[in-house]
Order: structure tokens, then C-alpha cells, then sequence
């Protein structure tokens, strides 16, 4: 079955949980661990990208350089003021080097409904907005598939948790995380669903504009990619 035939379009929309506030757009590049070459790479949002919390974390905890190509405000399809569409997530991916590349840590979409056409979509899921989550998930499914004949072995995907800056999002971001815990894994993605481990604190994990993690929300993340790894 197609992914345009397996979604509800009655239904369909994403979470807006990416960077709107996140001005720096360039990418992290940052070493670390014991040095030598690295078996994986980070692609994203800002969620990885605007502190580098979590990069940070993952190679002090596996002990090991992670390349990150991940930069603030970047979409799955398209570009906005933040990050051009020459550094949307698949591009990211495409002009990374892949030798010695096992794994690929990612996020995207956010941005999409954030930046790009899907801005509007913060209330339900009009025909637009469905033709705009069909366009996120193509493009997923497309650029797992490069993953795959690249010979990537392992592809992580870090779901956006809900937010303190719109609740309305949060509805829409429960029907899109479930669409991909039904279909990820089929894809041959492991998906971290990060919900459950934000409920409750958002105070302490989500920074004062509602969207991004703060050092604490980022360890949490960093430990649950690390748990799927």
C-alpha cells in the first residue's frame, strides 16, 4: 500500500516543533568522543541543532565522534528565511559524506508547518495541510529509501514531543507521531516516540519559547536515542 493511500486525510496534520525563534542556521560540526572516524551522523531541526545539547550528549555517553549536518529552521521539502532549501533535511543528508556511515540519527517535518506551507495549519487538518503532510512523508519515504541503497544499516528517528507554545499543534502532533509509529518500522525506521517522557515536565525540559529542549529536555532525548541505538 502507498503512503498517499494509507493516510486518513480526514484526519492528517504534524506538529509545528521545530526552530522559529532559532536565527542561527548554520550547521554543527563539532568533534568529540576519542577521536577517529565516526560510524554516525545527525540530521534535523533545531532540535538538534540550536544548542547541540544532544550531539554533545550522545558523544560523551557512547564515547565517540558523531558528525551532525542538522541546522535551525531546515524543512523536509522547501526553504524559509531561517534555512534555504539547499540545507532541507534530505539535502543535508545528500551532501554529507557517507564513508564509514552505519547509522543516521534524524528529525524533520516540524518545519514544515512552522516556516513553509503548512504555517497555517495550527488549527485541523484542511486540504492543505494534507497535501502538505503527504509531501513530508514522500519525501521520508524517499530519502529512507537513499539510506538504505547507501548501505546505511540503522535509521533512528526522533519524534517531536508536544509543546508548551500552541495546544492546538499537540492534537495534530499525536495523529502525525501515531501515522509513524504504524509505518516506521515498516520502513526499516526505529522511531522514538518522545511524548510520554516530556508529559509533566514540560517546565523543567522545554525552554521559555515553548518549542525547543532545554539542557535537561535534551539529556532526556540524547538518552532515548541512545536507548534505540
Amino acid at each position: 500500500m502507498s503512503i498517499k493511500n494509507s493516510m486518513d486525510f480526514c484526519k492528517l496534520a504534524v506538529l509545528s516543533a521545530s526552530a522559529v525563534f532559532a536565527f542561527n542556521a548554520s550547521a554543527i560540526d563539532i568533534g568529540g568522543g576519542s577521536g577517529g572516524s565516526t560510524t554516525k551522523m545527525i540530521v534535523g531541526d533545531s532540535i538538534f541543532a540550536l544548542s547541540g545539547d544532544i550531539h554533545s550528549f550522545l558523544e560523551d555517553s557512547l564515547n565517540e565522534n558523531i558528525d551532525t549536518h542538522a541546522r535551525s529552521g531546515c524543512q523536509m521539502n522547501g526553504g524559509n528565511i531561517l534555512c534555504s532549501s539547499r540545507y532541507a533535511v534530505p539535502s543535508q543528508y545528500d551532501r554529507a559524506s557517507k564513508s564509514g556511515i552505519e547509522t543516521v540519527i534524524m528529525n524533520g517535518g516540524g518545519n514544515d508547518f512552522l516556516l513553509g506551507d503548512g504555517a497555517d495549519c495550527g488549527t485541523g487538518p484542511t486540504p492543505a495541510c494534507q497535501e502538505v503532510l503527504f509531501a513530508v512523508e514522500e519525501t521520508m519515504a524517499g530519502l529512507v529509501e537513499d539510506m538504505h541503497a547507501d548501505g546505511i544499516d540503522e535509521i533512528v528517528y526522533l519524534g517531536y514531543y508536544s509543546t508548551t507554545a500552541s495546544s492546538g499543534n499537540n492534537a495534530l502532533n499525536d495523529f502525525s507521531m501515531e501515522y509513524k509509529i504504524a509505518n516506521y518500522p515498516s520502513m526499516g525506521v526505529k522511531f522514538i516516540d518522545s511524548r510520554d517522557a516530556f508529559r509533566g515536565n514540560e517546565r523543567s525540559y522545554i525552554t521559555l519559547d515553548g518549542i525547543h529542549p532545554t539542557a535537561a529536555g535534551s539529556r532526556v532525548l540524547a538518552d532515548l536515542i541512545e536507548q534505540a541505538l
